[in-house]
């Protein structure tokens, strides 16, 4: 097990974002504006229309699924870490029809929000930094040991 110092809790913030943004996109740049380097983002709330995404573990390539219809967001879980020393936002989405029909994955941009509350916790300590693993093809925090 890798060693690992703990990070402190730093600043907290709780907002919504407005109808008609794009999810993925202004939690970018919430966090660029207000200098996240690491952190926790946690939300609920309902999109117009999703985009998400499947890594194919083969092809080592994000397969894009646009779903152009209504959703409730059940769990939207990330993180947030240091990418080319720009903070990047790597989002989760557990969402259900009106039917009760569950989709899920790797938010994309392109994911417009009907209405949205979010949680958002900084961590304080070294920023993780996400490098591309040539062995699995996903971009990963690079200072994490097996």
């Amino acid at each position: 097990m890798p060693e690992e110092k703990p990070y402190l809790t730093g600043r907290t913030y709780i907002f919504k974002l407005n109808k008609g943004d794009d999810l993925l996109n202004e939690l970018q740049e919430f966090c660029r504006d207000n200098q996240i380097k690491c952190g926790i983002i946690k939300g609920i709330g309902a999109v117009s229309c999703a985009t998400l995404g499947f890594f194919d573990q083969k092809k080592k390539k994000y397969n894009k699924v646009k779903h152009d219809r209504a959703f409730e967001i059940l769990s939207l879980l990330g993180n947030i870490s240091l990418m080319e020393e720009k903070p990047m936002v790597h989002l989760h989405a557990s969402m259900c029809d009106d039917q009760g029909g569950l989709v899920g994955g790797h938010l994309m941009g392109g994911t417009t929000v009907f209405a949205c509350e979010i949680f958002v916790q900084e961590l304080v300590g070294a920023p993780k930094m996400r490098k591309l693993d040539k062995v699995t093809g996903i971009t990963i925090w690079a200072d994490c040991k097996e």
